[in-house]
């Protein structure tokens, strides 16, 4: 978080979202866990947190192409680049991430193939998972 002033609701969003770190949830997903949990905070309170966590690079917004839901996770402060490469389940929505030595191979190869300095991007497979198929 940035150095302003570090409210107990300010608290609450980091810790809620280190401890949801491997979970993509929607802004109405992220209000009733923190309801859940005794913060209860407005959809409203809840938005705007996490578009300023979004734009400090704290989350990153994923977009599920088959739902078009705008989902938010943790981002990983040890990749550079924003990015999102996983594997997703149509079944029961359980979602892995790839490798990331699979990953910066693809990422390589666009940049060199494209010419472009790549920033950030989104790849979901869907499928399958094994307790599913």
């Amino acid at each position: 978080m940035s150095s302003e002033r570090l409210t107990k609701q300010k608290q609450a969003f980091r810790r809620f979202f280190e401890a949801n770190r491997e979970k993509e949830l929607t802004v109405a997903e992220i209000a009733e866990m923190l309801k859940e949990s005794g913060n209860n905070m407005g959809i409203a309170t809840v938005y705007r947190a996490v578009k300023r966590l979004e734009s400090e690079g704290i989350l990153v917004k994923c977009i599920n192409g088959a739902t078009s839901k705008t989902r938010y996770r943790y981002a990983s402060h040890d990749n550079s680049i924003r990015s999102v490469h996983r594997v997703f389940c149509t079944v029961c929505g359980k979602i892995v991430d790839l490798p990331y030595k699979f990953t910066d191979k693809l990422e390589k190869n666009v940049a060199d193939l494209t010419g472009f300095a790549l920033t950030e991007h989104q790849i979901m497979f869907y499928g399958l998972c094994p307790d599913c198929k």
